[in-house]
């Protein structure tokens, strides 16, 4: 038999105990957040354990997905860079192209210079750059940049890709068959630190050139993709560059088109031209910064989907956490279930309690979650070339996650609170 001053010593052990009933709309849902959290506080150890799954998981997805719209941030500036009239021609069909052939990836290019002075010769095309990727090491004084990305091209490379010489000059046309070369001021700093590099020389692949000027910066150094990269060019008269070889193989044709004139319509006529002169082959692709957006902006989505899809496992494991230690709360307040029960409370106002109580425990991680994630990115951002961008939207999307994973695993344990009778509960000891 349970005495009148136990029955009210066990009614006030939590806010919504001392509300049989409470009051639907924000008062209600105030005094079960209440009471929630007084339970919490009743065994701080066993919450913090409880919630740790889910802070981790909701840490990770918000950290991935910052880590994802900070890289789509820097590929779309870096795209956004070749200008809307600027076309790259690529040996070989893209993914989701017709005839796309995966096997053929690495297959010998079939573009020509004879490409090159084709498209050329179209009305509208304002300037054709093709380009060849060198092979060989490069070296001054015994000195190696740390990355080096040495290409051959025209001179009408510097007004297609819309580069600024920031020292000396570019090499001219008259020059294509002339050991001289420009460079990227990554490859400045590394090579000819202090000074100026015009008119010394460096080697790529054992052949000695003479530094004619220096390109301008392009990119921050810290970016991810397209960065250091960008800057650590070295450009060789093309013709020079494949003296030795008989091959007229190009790897890639950059088109500038005038910009007053329709896109599309330029394209096809790229296109067309270039099927006419591969003797009726679509063995090419003719990409535009609209296209590489589309195909980067694709692989993110799908990289973003794959990687949030693995760390949410973590938020799973989190949820049967809550699960559990809400199953076993029940288990012990059994009595006080009773108890408000007996003096008037309904299943409804049990099952709220108990699921608020789960609610709380997942939102509480995610906001640990939120504030780890912000210091994750922080740290990531200054210790690494990588750039987490979290925007409000990500967070939303992890507490929300948070509150459905709250929402799915405490619907059991609170069924079960719900389902208890008077009788059987005030017998419980």
């Amino acid at each position: 038999m349970v005495s009148r001053e136990q029955s009210e010593r066990l009614a006030a052990r939590a806010p919504a105990a001392r509300h049989p009933s409470p009051p639907l709309g924000l008062e209600g849902l105030a005094i079960n957040v209440a009471a929630a959290m007084h339970s919490l506080r009743q065994n701080v150890l066993r919450s913090a354990l409880t919630i740790l799954g889910v802070v981790i998981g909701a840490a990770s997805v918000i950290t991935l997905v910052a880590l994802a719209s900070g890289a789509q941030r820097e590929v779309t500036s870096q795209i956004d860079g070749l200008g809307a009239n600027v076309a790259i021609i690529v040996p070989g069909k893209m993914p989701g192209e017709p005839n796309y052939n995966p096997v053929a990836g690495g297959a010998v290019s079939t573009l020509t210079e004879d490409d090159a002075r084709q498209l050329q010769s179209l009305d509208g095309v304002l300037g054709v750059a093709p380009l060849i990727f060198v092979l060989g090491a490069i070296q001054h004084g015994g000195k190696a940049p740390p990355i080096s990305l040495p290409i051959a091209t025209t001179a009408s490379y510097l007004v297609v890709r819309h580069l600024k010489v920031e020292t000396g000059r570019f090499f001219t046309d008259s020059e294509q068959d002339s050991p001289v070369c420009a460079i990227g001021v990554a490859i400045r700093d590394a090579l000819f630190p202090g000074e100026n590099p015009v008119g010394q020389t460096l080697t790529v692949g054992g052949q000695e050139y003479r530094v004619v000027g220096v390109v301008s910066q392009r990119s921050v150094s810290s970016s991810i993709l397209g960065g250091k990269e960008l800057d650590a060019i070295v450009y060789l008269p093309l013709r020079f560059a494949r003296r030795e070889k008989a091959s007229t193989i190009v790897h890639r044709i950059f088109v500038e088109v005038d910009s007053r004139r329709p896109v599309a319509p330029m394209l096809e006529r790229l296109k067309s031209t270039l099927i006419a002169n591969h003797g009726g082959q679509d063995d090419f692709s003719v990409l535009t910064s609209k296209e590489l957006l589309g195909m980067f902006h694709k692989m993110f989505r799908i990289f973003a989907a794959l990687l949030i899809g693995i760390t949410s496992i973590s938020l799973i494991v989190g949820g049967i956490g809550i699960m559990n230690i809400m199953l076993v709360s029940v288990t012990e307040r059994t009595r006080e279930i009773g108890i408000r029960k007996t003096v008037g409370a309904r299943r409804r106002d049990i099952f709220v309690q108990f699921l608020t109580e789960a609610v709380t425990l997942s939102v509480l991680g995610g906001l640990i979650g939120v504030v780890v994630a912000g210091l994750a990115c922080w740290l990531t951002g200054l210790y690494s070339p990588l750039r987490p961008e979290i925007t409000p939207l990500a967070i939303l999307e992890g507490v929300g996650v948070c509150v459905a994973v709250g929402i799915i695993f405490g619907v059991l344990p609170a069924s079960q609170a719900a389902r208890k009778t008077p009788v059987d509960a005030m017998r419980y000891e």
